[in-house]
């Protein structure tokens, strides 16, 4: 059996600091032959066309909080941005979790259960440090409805996506309505180009679920995570290193190109501002791809990052770094300040004497008609 490995970047939340791979870009693939390993599979995909394999990588980085009960759907349809009633449709949405000022407190995908009877039992998938605040931040809320909170260690998360893939590339043609055995398949319902959330029981035999899964995909097991800066390349931001708490607005964040509110709803925590800013019909302000020039930001600790200004090539600043993996990142950008002229950027990193140049271009998937003007 086969398991691909990756060399690239990786993050160590404990010191807080970003290492760097400096393997030269030929030798950033490699395959080696384990007997314990899971298989990686190239075949065709179900449906025959010549489409790039999958990478299947877990995400250490988040947790599951359960809300279950008879009044959880009224409950949650109180709290986060979007609206309950897509479940009537979909089985997952994605959503925020608001300030009472309007700022986003955290982010969330959120599932129905994959094994539950009812239709009145969901998963909420958070970075995993804010997990035991939204736990809190749920229960405060709770008052005397009917439903229960708690962390949840049933299952471990997974990403299925395709780094190489045209932009406009849909996903396979899974059914995951089938997916009623362990592992369970999500869409991800931001951008088909996420591809699939994977929800994989703890309990078990993990190498014969995985080898389930490549049975429906093509595609293989990475052993050095490459889905941040994949997801960064899109411009799409996810978590608290991203989405700082009481710091970042869902308009500003992307949550409404994304499919993550509804302004069709009732009240909510935090709905005047976000409501406010949709109907005036101006977001300055939007989190965007950038593209480094080299690797320069080796051992930078992530507080220092998230002061960098980035400047035009006047040396105004147009934004904030959001998040920098492998080359890519996310800033927080003045739109009207960067597009459509689309040249150079600058990043100024505290302690660091040179400019660092980056780029950034507009998503693929943002709408044609972006208005920043008031």
């Amino acid at each position: 059996m086969l398991i691909t490995r990756w060399t690239g970047v990786l993050f160590r939340p404990a010191t807080g600091l970003f290492r760097f791979d400096r393997s030269p870009p030929s030798a950033s693939k490699r395959t080696i032959s384990c007997s314990s390993c899971v298989r990686s599979t190239v075949n065709s995909p179900p449906d025959g066309s010549q489409q790039k394999p999958y990478s299947f990588e877990p995400l250490s980085g988040r947790a599951l909080v359960r809300v279950h009960g008879e009044d959880s759907v009224s409950f949650l349809q109180g709290l986060m941005t979007n609206d309950m009633r897509h479940f009537e449709h979909s089985r997952a949405i994605y959503t925020m979790f608001l300030r009472v000022n309007g700022r986003v407190f955290c982010d969330a995908l959120v599932y129905r259960h994959p094994e539950a009877k009812g239709n009145d039992d969901f998963l909420l998938e958070c970075d995993r440090p804010a997990a035991s605040r939204l736990e809190k931040h749920l229960k405060l809320y709770r008052l005397r409805k009917k439903v229960q909170v708690l962390l949840d260690e049933t299952y471990h998360t997974w990403v299925a996506y395709r780094a190489q893939a045209d932009p406009e590339a849909k996903a396979l043609p899974v059914d995951e309505r089938k997916g009623h055995t362990d592992p369970h398949l999500f869409k991800d319902p931001r951008l088909p180009r996420l591809g699939y959330r994977v929800l994989m029981g703890s309990n078990g035999d993990q190498t014969e679920k995985l080898d389930r899964l490549l049975e429906t995909f093509p595609g293989e097991i990475t052993t050095v995570p490459r889905y941040v800066p994949f997801r960064y390349t899109l411009g799409v931001g996810e978590g608290e290193l991203n989405l700082p708490d009481g710091k970042a607005f869902p308009l500003e964040s992307n949550c409404d190109w994304l499919h993550g509110v509804s302004f069709h709803k009732g009240c909510y925590i935090g709905q005047e501002l976000t409501a406010r800013t949709y109907h005036t019909g101006v977001t300055r302000k939007r989190l965007m791809p950038l593209q480094f020039e080299g690797l320069p930001l080796e051992d930078v600790p992530i507080d220092v990052l998230r002061e960098a200004d980035i400047k035009n090539q006047t040396g105004a600043s147009v934004g904030k770094l959001r998040g920098y993996s492998a080359g890519q990142g996310l800033g927080l950008l003045r739109i009207e300040k960067v597009l459509p002229a689309g040249g150079p950027l600058t990043l100024s990193v505290p302690g660091i004497t040179h400019s660092i140049v980056c780029h950034t271009i507009r998503p693929f998937w943002w709408p044609n008609e972006t208005n920043t003007r008031s």
